[in-house]
């Protein structure tokens, strides 16, 4: 995207005024981000009643572990996709970083099960999806958009997406956020 913004690879941080009751405090994992479209998975809300057993058993794998998944957004909610370390590779993983990639077919969970998997990963089920520009006038806050609708953001790490969860995880993303910030500054 010549001349213009590129969040792949990065993470977004609701604002803590944000607007959007679905996105509060999330933070969200972006796969790819380019002026046709862009899509991501949110990393740090944890689904309520489903476990990586229930996922697995829809799937046809004998794996017990009472883990909850992920709420990846709203979009395709009965879409599963891992989010993981490159240490494991797959046919359809897409590279999101060079030590982070996303997986969204089976090959992933019977990794995981046969114990040959990445050492980390979330397993999600859903995915935040914009059209063309609307990532880009939501993170610039420009009309229709407001700016509470605006993101903050940092090139994701693994200690970003994979060392905390919940709100803890976002108040983490928020000051690796700031301290992204501040390192332009010198």
């Amino acid at each position: 995207m010549q001349g213009s913004l590129n969040l792949t690879g990065h993470i977004l941080c609701a604002q803590p005024q944000s607007i959007d009751p679905y996105f509060a405090r999330s933070v969200i994992a972006v796969a790819a981000h380019d002026s046709s479209h862009s899509w991501g998975l949110i990393v740090n809300k944890v689904h309520p009643n489903i476990t990586i057993t229930n996922i697995m058993q829809t799937t046809g794998i004998d794996y017990v572990d009472d883990s909850h998944i992920y709420i990846g957004g709203p979009v395709e909610p009965g879409r599963v996709h891992v989010i993981h370390t490159l240490d494991w590779k797959g046919h359809s993983t897409v590279a999101v970083t060079p030590d982070i990639g996303i997986t969204g077919d089976v090959s992933i969970l019977a990794a995981i099960a046969g114990g040959e998997g990445p050492n980390l990963y979330r397993i999600v089920a859903g995915l935040c999806v914009w059209g063309p520009g609307q990532l880009d006038g939501e993170y610039k806050g420009l009309p229709p958009w407001k700016l509470e609708h605006r993101w903050l953001d940092a090139p994701a790490t693994i200690e970003s997406v994979f060392n905390e969860k919940g709100d803890s995880q976002w108040q983490k993303s928020i000051e690796i956020v700031a301290n992204s910030v501040i390192s332009t500054w010198f």
